[in-house]
């Protein structure tokens, strides 16, 4: 496999580690488990080094995670009560659920972008302060 090399913002390398470990996790395949332990480990090794050491960021890497394994399991569903023309008020509420964990998905990228900002504008301080 070739690697691209394509920017991102701080949320997004999260965002695709936690992808990797949900994919990791429900993985049979020991080729396939080989390859997603590899970019996990490779992705996760540079989040560690631009990542600030924050008990904030642990949070809200959890609710992002936690958001994304919902929407995994919510879709499954759908898509079975889809597939049966099963569209009474389990699917409604089912779909009201995926929205809102589409909702703190995204409030848990923003608080990362966040905290990365933070971190990135604090280490500018002190370096200005040095000089």
């Amino acid at each position: 496999m070739n690697d691209i090399l394509v920017p991102a913002d701080p949320a997004d390398l999260i965002d695709r580690i936690v992808d990797l470990q949900l994919r990791l996790d429900a993985a049979d395949d020991p080729v396939l488990q080989t390859e997603l332990r590899r970019q996990h480990r490779l992705l996760s090794r540079l989040a560690d080094r631009i990542m600030p050491p924050d008990d904030l960021l642990a949070d809200l890497i959890q609710q992002l995670g936690d958001a994304r394994r919902d929407q995994m399991t919510l879709v499954r569903d759908l898509q079975i009560c889809d597939a049966r023309r099963d569209y009474g008020v389990a699917f409604l509420a089912m779909s009201q659920a995926l929205l809102a964990a589409i909702g703190s998905a995204t409030e848990a990228r923003t608080g990362i972008n966040q905290c990365y900002a933070r971190h990135v504008a604090g280490s500018v301080t002190d370096i200005s302060r040095e000089t």
